[in-house]
């Protein structure tokens, strides 16, 4: 008799489509449950997983994202160093842009649609009639600026005549210098002379080379200007003063075109901004600072890391307060009846602090 071989069981009916065995386990109601139970936990499983790792699958959305160089604003470097925009499928090419109103320019002509900017610059821009700007949150909603002067300095009056230096004349540095000069009495168009300088290193190596007289600094300079000794005549840090310094600004047009990748940018740097402010990455984060300063003094990166998780200890929220003071504080401007939320695009946010609230981190 002829006999079927099957899994090495045989069997003598040649009639029989399946083995005994095999039949036994067809016919195993709790082995078929079992199964069933298995491929039903791992369709949730595979639907439960996070957005970013289906985007994997699709290659990277390429942009070109401009940032300058501020302690708030630090924020988004160390968000792109850690890999937070990759994970959700951006790949970023930061541009650095020494002035806001390269900025501006570069938006404009659709060249950097996506940046970190100065909220005085660009509220001076759209005022005058450049109303495809819209912020869309902010890395800093406390003015945390300070006015630090030369030592030859020693009283706000010693300033008159003396050249004040600023990122560039139109900036948020300028605007800010202005309302500090104010503080103390003093006519920013009359007294003093204010000059387009550069960032905050090239600020900060006039300033001790005695080719201006004072200049406003963020963390970590004001570290270096209380250690060399330099006098703070104006200290906006220490009041709760709410202004949006910095913050992530885009325009209509591009988030009618890709508005996914705008609300993908603001996923990546909320979670940049997590990152930054957890002790778990100090040391990374210090790194990374280190490299966006160009500096690798510790202290000082400490300090910066310090500071800023205090000032902006959430999500990167912008307020119509913070965006009217901006407004309220700039004599071109105050006048103007200007309307802060036509420049305001809060949905990016809300929709990031519904998709956190549905998934808790």
């Amino acid at each position: 008799m002829k006999r079927w071989r099957c899994s090495n069981v045989f069997s003598d009916n040649p009639k029989s489509k399946t083995c005994p065995e095999q039949s036994r386990r067809i016919q195993n109601p709790k082995l078929m449950r079992s199964c069933a139970l298995l491929i039903a936990a791992l369709a949730i499983l595979f639907f439960q997983l996070p957005a970013p790792l289906h985007a994997q699958s699709k290659p990277l959305r390429e942009i070109k994202v401009g940032y300058p160089l501020g302690g708030s604003s630090s924020y988004f470097w160390v968000a792109y160093r850690s890999g937070s925009f990759e994970k959700h499928g951006l790949k970023l090419e930061p541009i650095y842009i020494r002035g806001g109103l390269m900025g501006i320019q570069a938006a404009l002509s659709g060249d950097l649609p996506l940046q970190l900017q100065g909220a005085s610059t660009v509220v001076a821009a759209w005022a005058q009639g450049a109303k495809e700007f819209q912020f869309i949150g902010a890395v800093g909603n406390r003015l945390d600026y300070v006015l630090v002067a030369h030592p030859s300095i020693k009283r706000p009056e010693d300033l008159k005549g003396k050249r004040i230096g600023v990122s560039q004349l139109g900036s948020s540095t300028d605007f800010i210098a202005r309302v500090a000069l104010r503080r103390l009495g003093l006519n920013s168009e009359k007294d003093v002379q204010i000059v387009g300088v550069g960032g905050q290193g090239d600020r900060w190596t006039a300033l001790t080379t005695g080719q201006i007289q004072a200049s406003v600094f963020q963390s970590p300079f004001t570290l270096k200007a209380r250690k060399a000794g330099y006098p703070t005549f104006v200290d906006f840090s220490k009041e709760d003063f709410e202004y949006t310094v910095a913050g992530p600004v885009t325009t209509k047009s591009f988030i009618r075109a890709e508005r996914e990748t705008v609300m993908n940018f603001m996923r990546g740097l909320a979670d940049g901004m997590d990152f930054y402010r957890d002790d778990r990455n100090k040391d990374r984060v210090i790194k990374y600072l280190g490299e966006y300063y160009r500096s690798n003094n510790t202290e000082e990166l400490e300090e910066t890391r310090r500071v800023y998780s205090q000032v902006t200890p959430g999500l990167p929220i912008v307020t119509a307060k913070a965006m009217e003071n901006v407004i309220a504080n700039d004599k071109n401007l105050a006048g103007m009846k200007l309307n802060v939320n036509e420049l305001l695009d809060l949905s990016f946010l809300e929709q990031l602090a519904q998709e956190r609230k549905s998934k808790p981190r």
